[in-house]
């Protein structure tokens, strides 16, 4: 999600002379409150006039819908099988080796050759003791570091269900064996270098004749923050809109410089928050072409949808689509609508999550960044 709700009115229209004079006004957040006012004010004056009726009352029918069903800027889908043959990329994970037809894959995994080892929450001495293992025990691996150690799936993490494992964690080479199907893992290397920086363009589109804008843009940047912790990048996500046709703002964040995700995991339920989603988010199902020319292996997800009930009978709906960098997980493209559905009575009238036509577009590309992403084709750039 950007970081910062653009102002709009979400009012009722009523039909024939009546059809475009706002009867009922939900101002958000940033709307200059003088204009707030001039206008909350004609529309008193012409309520009197105008029967209030919805446009449409179906909550996947607006016209923003047409709009939901656009690839995100800079993408292009693939056809089936586009995506096989795609180059590998340093420190993505691969197959290591093809069995041959009828043998049984090996699996790669790591098992522990001493009484009592240690796990870790990061490839190093310094990162904290998460769990503890025997001789016997088996992970399976993803991958080891230059610097000796492996990547295991999985332990117990936070807020795992009884006898669910979800966490990765590692384990030092000293005290494991692992399988050839291991060895042959390509070395992992750090997703984000120390000093990070990513910048995406942001547009903004309003459909409805009363925005405080129509049509605005932003830069979104990230700045280093801390990088004293030796596993987690602190940065922050600063947005700057032009002409001051936005609320600027920041947003922190921590990312695993290895697995590519976030500390602190959105817990809103808002797609749109979602920056870093770790590697190999899906299978590649999209290019995306950076404007200096560049191809990337990207994923996009299905459509989503997420809703967030407000005040005064609102419920704000989101629609759309976000498109990660296959190797880092990193958001390359997003596009999402915003609109409003409204329950309750006025004037007499039930409405049941009644829409308006009223919405906003969000699209968000990457323009540069110094991570190594997914490129397919760097020696064609322009």
């Amino acid at each position: 999600m950007l970081p910062v709700t653009f102002t709009s009115i979400h009012q009722m229209k009523s039909i024939d002379n009546c059809r475009n004079r706002p009867a009922l006004f939900r101002n958000e957040k940033i709307y200059p409150s003088r204009v707030s006012l001039i206008l909350l004010f004609c529309a008193l004056l012409l309520l009197a006039g105008c029967t209030l009726r919805p446009i449409e009352a179906d909550g996947d029918s607006s016209a923003a819908t047409e709009e939901q069903k656009a690839y995100p800027p800079g993408i292009e889908p693939l056809a089936d099988g586009a995506a096989d043959g795609a180059a590998d990329v340093e420190g993505q994970e691969t197959d290591a080796a093809t069995p041959a037809e009828g043998d049984a894959p090996e699996s790669a995994t790591v098992t522990v050759q001493r009484r009592n080892v240690n796990i870790r929450s990061g490839p190093g001495l310094d990162f904290q003791v998460v769990a503890g293992a025997v001789e016997g025990d088996s992970f399976i691996t993803t991958g080891k570091t230059e610097n000796g150690w492996w990547r295991i799936c999985c332990i117990v993490g936070p807020g795992d269900a009884p006898g669910e494992l979800t966490q990765t964690a590692w384990i030092s080479q000293w005290v494991v064996t692992p399988t050839e199907t291991a060895v042959g893992l390509p070395a992992l290397v750090p997703l984000f270098p120390e000093d990070l920086t990513a910048s995406w363009n942001v547009e903004y589109e309003c459909g409805s004749r009363r925005c405080a804008v129509t049509e605005c843009a932003a830069v979104a940047r990230t700045e280093i923050h801390n990088i004293r912790d030796l596993r987690w990048l602190e940065i922050n996500r600063t947005v700057t809109w032009e002409d001051a046709c936005g609320a600027d703002s920041t947003w922190p964040h921590q990312l695993d410089r290895i697995e590519g995700t976030e500390r602190y995991p959105n817990n809103t339920g808002l797609f749109l928050f979602n920056y870093w989603v770790g590697a190999l988010p899906g299978d590649t199902n999209v290019r995306f072409r950076l404007d200096s020319g560049e191809e990337i292996d990207a994923w996009c997800s299905d459509v989503q949808k997420a809703e967030v009930v407000e005040e005064s009978g609102w419920t704000t709906i989101y629609k759309g689509l976000t498109c990660h960098d296959i190797r880092t997980g990193m958001l390359v493209s997003m596009q999402y609508t915003k609109y409003w559905l409204f329950t309750g009575e006025f004037e007499g009238d039930r409405y049941e999550r009644a829409y308006f036509r009223d919405y906003e577009i969000y699209r968000v590309k990457l323009d540069s960044t110094n991570a190594v992403l997914a490129i397919i084709n760097a020696g064609h750039a322009e």
